[in-house]
């Protein structure tokens, strides 16, 4: 009998990993705009190619609340999810994450071995909500074909 509660709890635990989505951890200064709008849209195009990952938003000197804008273009879209706030970003962000997009730089103390990319420098990025979002829409798109090629 222990034997056979044994396997079973192994094979929870095997499928519970498989199934956990490896996470991609956007970074905006306001945790805000950049990153919220970049989290959403990433969830909603990984999760149309299938792909196990998801993203969150976070900031280095979170605002307390989205931005105006952000808020207005998200929901306009159908994306915009009310039970996101800004978060400041910590260690614990870090934990099973594959990599962490930035629209800012990191906090001097914050050290990892994640990947990062610095995305701060995009075309149009610091534009009005049409053209921030296309921005950041392009880069998720070329994001996603390199993470399915890592599948």
């Amino acid at each position: 009998m222990t034997k056979i509660i044994l396997i079973l709890l192994t094979t929870l635990l095997v499928q519970h990993s498989m199934g956990q989505n490896k996470k991609i951890v956007f970074v905006c200064e306001h945790g805000a705009a950049k990153s919220v709008i970049a989290a959403a849209y990433f969830n909603k195009m990984a999760k149309e190619r299938n792909l196990d990952y998801e993203a969150v938003c976070r900031g280095t000197s979170p605002d307390s609340t989205i931005s105006p804008g952000t808020k207005d273009g998200l929901t306009v879209d159908k994306l915009f999810d009310d039970n996101v706030t800004p978060t400041k970003l910590t260690m614990r962000d870090t934990s099973n994450t594959e990599r962490i997009i930035l629209f800012t730089k990191l906090p001097a103390d914050f050290k990892t071995p994640i990947k990062t990319e610095d995305w701060s420098n995009l075309k149009d990025v610091d534009g009005d909500y049409p053209h921030r979002r296309d921005a950041i829409i392009k880069n998720i798109d070329l994001l996603l074909d390199t993470l399915s090629k890592q599948n």
